[in-house]
């Protein structure tokens, strides 16, 4: 009796197994085979196309990083005129603040601080009458204000503008610094210096300034605002007109600016050509970066290598703007 309890047991649970399999797919997991090799798995080499690709994608990621950081964050500018001497010396190389003035026409970033435009500000701009010049010059009047240049003296809405005035030889276009023969005491207030030839004091303005100036110079002149009427030299130039008023309803796209170089007997600025669109600023120079004495360049010796040791002006790298 027990036997035959036991075989048909056995048979039940034969049956069981054999249901479960065909239910499970008709056939159970063959079981892991694993060597002593295996626990130490051998990674693939790279293929010589994976590294190749790897450099290529980390090329290009700087690529764009360098892109966007000279086109919205700083960008670097050589300066080839002395009309800023003694602040900025011809052959300097300036690194420019483009994101302190407030946000990109193409990109608003908040968390970069901004602030307006003040006075005494310097600033690299668009040239108007160029706009693939750049132009290195001290903001003097803000938009809406009456400035004057008289007798080798600023004028803001009446009121003479506090600066330090050093008078020095006259400027040879070199790249060597403007030599003083007299530093007055500056004014109270004054917070940069302004250079003038030695001479005549109420002469050197007029042979050098007035002839030619046709801006603030011994007149009252009121720098424009947006939506102020544009003047006729404006309308009948086409040139300037993209610049100062590029949908043509005869008034100004933007806010003015009315700047000055600091070397003031020879600045070709805003009393020759006029006042700075505020879209044409491009930020606020910062420092010098790297300068060079390139003296010698005309003479046909210049080698690049060889002068970057020994002509590079080391005393100049670091130099802030102020």
């Amino acid at each position: 009796m027990s036997d035959e309890l036991q075989l048909r047991t056995e048979e039940e649970v034969a049956r069981t197994v054999e249901r479960e399999s065909q239910t499970a797919g008709g056939s159970l997991p063959a079981p892991e085979v694993r060597t002593v090799d295996s626990a130490y798995p051998v990674r693939p080499q790279a293929s010589k196309k994976g590294v190749l690709r790897e450099y290529f994608e980390s090329a290009v990621v700087t690529l764009i990083m360098a892109l966007f950081g000279m086109t919205f964050i700083v960008q670097a500018v050589k300066v080839p005129t002395g009309s800023m001497k003694n602040t900025i010396w011809i052959q300097d190389h300036l690194l420019v603040n483009k994101f302190i003035f407030g946000p990109h026409a193409r990109l608003d970033l908040p968390v970069l601080p901004s602030r307006n435009i003040n006075r005494g500000d310097v600033v690299v701009f668009k040239f108007p009458e160029d706009p693939q010049t750049n132009f290195v010059k001290r903001v003097i009047a803000l938009p809406g204000e009456t400035v004057e240049y008289r007798a080798n003296h600023v004028y803001i809405n009446g009121e003479q503008l506090p600066e330090h005035r050093v008078f020095v030889e006259p400027d040879d276009n070199s790249p060597r610094e403007l030599q003083t023969v007299e530093d007055e005491p500056a004014s109270a207030g004054a917070k940069w210096p302004a250079y003038y030839f030695e001479g005549d004091r109420e002469l050197v303005s007029s042979r050098f300034n007035d002839e030619a100036g046709e801006y603030a110079v011994r007149q009252p002149f009121k720098v424009p605002v947006k939506g102020d009427p544009i003047p006729d030299r404006i309308k009948s130039d086409p040139r300037l007109r993209r610049i100062y008023d590029a949908d043509e309803d005869d008034r100004y796209d933007s806010d003015q600016y009315f700047c000055m170089g600091d070397n003031r007997d020879n600045s070709q600025d805003s009393r020759y050509w006029g006042t700075v669109p505020r879209s044409s600023i491009v930020g606020r120079a910062m420092f010098v970066y790297w300068s060079i004495d390139r003296t010698d360049k005309a003479d046909g010796n210049a080698n690049p290598v060889f002068d970057f040791f020994t002509k590079s002006r080391w005393s100049r790298t670091g130099t802030f703007i102020k």
